[in-house]
């Protein structure tokens, strides 16, 4: 076999790419990996693990803060963003570092440089490098932040959400895009460090795609956490740079100073000059069709990741590479979207699964049921009360139609609604599974019980 003939070849090293590249070697197959800048993509290098790292600095200095309601004196709480921002680097290059491990152990060939398709078997390694031949290929390139028009120039104190993690100091006001996940997990952590935060969202809801009842609880405390969530934000109108930072004016005349501004309303794919015109795929700068096989409308060629468009989620990636590594060495699998956990991770985190309550009430008869974390043993003795696990439940079936957990632990508690779902277990099956006690899934198990009419705790409501 030539050096660069290859059963699977994959343009991107992102949460796809090297899942599914470790996955498809694992099974046998020859694979290569093209990567023009780290491996792990966005979510290792400027998303998922440098905003968890800084946001674990974030929560030491709350902990410290309250230090005392916990009988703990503290002399002096507060943040160094140097130290913050180099101990997110060392665990990004360490865990780099694992990935790479990983691809030398699995004899995957690693191509460092950016990749063009000139046919559909065939990607070049920059302008001139090596041609790298495949019988299936990948396009596993990810997504980059978007840019509204009127900030299409750049301007000092105007940064991504990407670029705010490698920031040198603290700035005393942030001005936030976007009232997403992204934009809400930069808000709720820059908050806790000490910034004074402004969020604009141009829909009526932040997050509007979840749970109504969810959101606005998460909206109350981060309002009280003294962040300004400021709804119906439409178009940023004009901008301008003032000595103290930067000054943004909505359509209806509104204006809002900060001395950083961070864009957070959204992201695009990354399919442009990467030769999509040489292979039949008319997508550039579009999101890529694709079937429940990740195959795209031309044979032998597959697409996972963000460049594919919905969720935009590491996991969700993760599993897309998996799917092409399996379905091309010939096992049955295939993607399946209709349960995929989410999590927001502010201050409390912020989870869900399935449907949001609306949602679900109209598409069929169902009921909500909630268990507030203010009766909760373990959240009580961790200090953490704020918070509550939300159910919803097909009142025909029994079937669990969603999940939703603000509070502590929040991302862990709502996989165990979404491993129910996926399995279709109804809520006694979690009431028989015994809990340990006191942890905080014991609110999972409670919310449940509320759903079958066997409540300790809670009442059921409407």
């Amino acid at each position: 076999m030539a050096a660069h003939d290859y059963d699977l070849v994959f343009l991107g090293g992102g949460p796809a790419g090297y899942q599914g590249a470790i996955r498809a070697a694992q099974l046998g197959q020859k694979v290569a990996v093209i990567e023009d800048t780290n491996l792990g993509g966005v979510c290792l290098n400027q998303g998922c693990i440098p905003t968890k790292a800084i946001r674990a600095s974030a929560e030491i200095l709350n902990q410290a803060r309250l230090a005392k309601e916990y009988g703990i004196v503290v002399s002096e709480a507060r943040p160094d963003m140097s130290a913050i921002i180099g101990r997110k680097n060392r665990i990004v290059n360490f865990l780099r570092g694992e990935v790479a491990n990983l691809f030398k152990a699995n004899k995957i060939t690693l191509y460092n440089g950016r990749g063009k398709f000139i046919s559909p078997q065939e990607i070049r390694v920059n302008d001139s490098g090596p041609v790298v031949k495949g019988n299936k290929m990948v396009i596993a390139t990810g997504s980059r932040p978007k840019i509204p028009p009127v900030f299409a120039k750049p301007l000092p104190g105007v940064v991504t959400s990407e670029a705010i993690l490698d920031i040198d100091r603290l700035p005393e006001s942030l001005l936030i895009i976007g009232g997403g996940i992204v934009g809400l997990e930069i808000a709720s952590i820059m908050a806790a460090l000490g910034s004074q935060v402004t969020v604009l969202e141009e829909r009526e809801q932040m997050l509007p795609k979840e749970d109504r009842e969810t959101v606005a609880y998460l909206a109350e405390i981060m309002k009280r956490q003294g962040i300004n969530l400021i709804h119906s934000a439409t178009g940023v109108e004009a901008r301008a740079q003032t000595q103290d930072g930067v000054t943004v004016t909505l359509a209806n005349g509104d204006t809002h100073a900060a001395q950083m501004v961070v864009l957070a309303a959204g992201r695009v794919p990354n399919t442009t000059d990467i030769g999509l015109e040489n292979i039949g795929l008319d997508y550039a700068g579009d999101f890529i069709p694709v079937n429940e096989y990740m195959e795209t409308e031309v044979k032998n060629i597959f697409a996972a990741g963000d460049v594919v468009g919905g969720w935009l989620l590491a996991h969700v990636a993760f599993m897309e590479g998996i799917i092409v590594a399996e379905y091309t060495s010939g096992l049955p699998n295939s993607m399946d979207y209709r349960v995929v956990p989410r999590c927001l991770y502010t201050f409390p985190e912020f989870a869900s699964v399935g449907l949001p309550e609306e949602e679900a009430k109209r598409l069929y008869p169902a009921q909500s049921f909630t268990y507030p974390f203010q009766s909760h043993g373990m959240a009580q003795a961790l200090g953490a009360s704020e918070g509550m696990a939300k159910l919803v439940v097909n009142t025909m079936t029994g079937e669990i139609l969603g999940g939703h957990v603000i509070g502590a632990h929040a991302s862990e508690l709502v996989s165990e609604i979404a491993l129910a779902m996926r399995n279709k277990v109804m809520p006694s099956g979690i009431i028989n599974t015994i809990h340990i006690h006191p942890t905080m899934a014991e609110a999972v198990l409670e919310v449940a019980q509320a759903s079958s009419r066997k409540s300790i705790h809670t009442m059921p409501r409407s």
